[in-house]
């Protein structure tokens, strides 16, 4: 699959300097876990919904998370597996046809016990799976899904821990939490293809909900809880990145939605986050835009990463109006490389919002 691969030629010409590479959950790791973007969940219940995402007529689903959690009521448990297992296998059968590519997908468990019920469904449609997303995560719940996957011999599959539960905000506890977590997704790293952030179980923790009028780093217990989650979590002897926090509005024909909607997107990208969780197919779009490497950004980076050893700590950047410092800037060119790979590189003067439109 690639990205953006519904826009014509003459229009791929015009908008990217540099265009999307093609990668599956075959791809080598270091590139396909920058490859997440806009990650659609829908409910396993939602039989149709997930059907249209897979054979792309929901445009732009690339990573996609069937859900038997949260998405689910506590009844809706048994329809849920029966419409996973018919989905896995008839893609395994070659029975869903008439579509260029499968998007990456992931089952989103509730609890190790509903991972071991499903197990066998996962064992026999292990080639059409990318991995597994786990909710509530903590150090024992992710060593405790990926026991059970390799106690079924499972080890090409990714796990996801979604970072949302007490004991990662409450103070007296968060320290510990995080530095076990840590550890183990040291010891597990090339397992753990993303992290997660959830700011809908943060939020509920405290009576509130999203408002049209804030973004999520409006809100002082989530600005709190993400600078955590990066503190702990966004190092460079982990390196795996981290994904921003999910939003339930979707009316992005509201311009006030949509233009915080489009902030928020931005102050996860400078804040170090990338892609973001999504609910609806409206979201899809702005997030994947702004995934995409700004031209001068790209220029910046290859000349950091090409001055490397050389005889100067400094030079111009591409627009002249700022500065590339060779050892500060390192790991940001670096990564600005691998998104240009997945993303692509807009031309020069091109803007985020030639992508709306299409």
């Amino acid at each position: 699959m690639r990205y953006f691969d519904y826009i014509n030629k003459n229009e791929i010409d015009k908008i990217f300097f540099k265009k999307p590479i093609e990668f599956d959950n075959n791809t080598e790791v270091d590139i396909l876990k920058y490859a997440l973007g806009a990650f659609l969940y829908v409910p396993a219940t939602q039989y149709n919904m997930i059907y249209k995402s897979i054979t792309g007529q929901v445009r732009g689903v690339r990573p996609l998370a069937i859900c038997l959690e949260d998405a689910i009521g506590i009844n809706g448990e048994k329809e849920a597996i029966y419409n996973l297992k018919l989905i896995l296998e008839n893609l395994s059968s070659n029975k869903i046809r008439g579509f260029k590519t499968t998007p990456l997908i992931f089952i989103r468990i509730r609890n190790v016990e509903q991972l071991i019920k499903i197990k066998d469904i996962i064992v026999e449609n292990k080639e059409v799976l990318t991995g597994i997303l786990i909710p509530k995560a903590n150090a024992n719940l992710v060593e405790g899904c990926i026991e059970v996957l390799d106690s079924t011999n499972i080890k090409n599959l990714y796990v996801i821990p979604i970072i949302e539960s007490r004991e990662f905000i409450c103070n007296e506890t968060k320290g510990e939490s995080f530095n076990k977590l840590y550890n183990t997704l040291l010891n597990h790293k090339e397992r753990i293809l993303n992290i997660r952030i959830g700011v809908t179980d943060i939020l509920g923790m405290y009576s509130i909900r999203r408002s049209k009028y804030f973004s999520i780093y409006d809100n002082l217990i989530c600005s709190s809880f993400i600078t955590d989650v990066i503190n702990y979590l966004n190092r460079d002897e982990l390196d795996i990145p981290i994904s921003g926090g999910v939003s339930e509005l979707f009316d992005m024909e509201n311009e006030e939605i949509k233009n915080k909607y489009l902030k928020e997107i931005l102050l996860d990208k400078f804040h170090g986050l990338v892609g973001k969780t999504v609910i609806h197919p409206n979201q899809i779009p702005l997030v994947q835009a702004l995934c995409t490497v700004k031209y001068e950004d790209y220029i910046d980076a290859e000349t950091i990463l090409s001055s490397v050893g050389g005889k100067f700590g400094v030079n111009k950047g591409a627009c002249g109006g700022r500065m590339n410092e060779i050892n500060p800037h390192l790991l940001w060119a670096k990564k600005i490389m691998i998104l240009s790979q997945i993303y692509g590189v807009l031309n020069e003067g091109v803007e985020y919002d030639e992508l709306f439109k299409i």
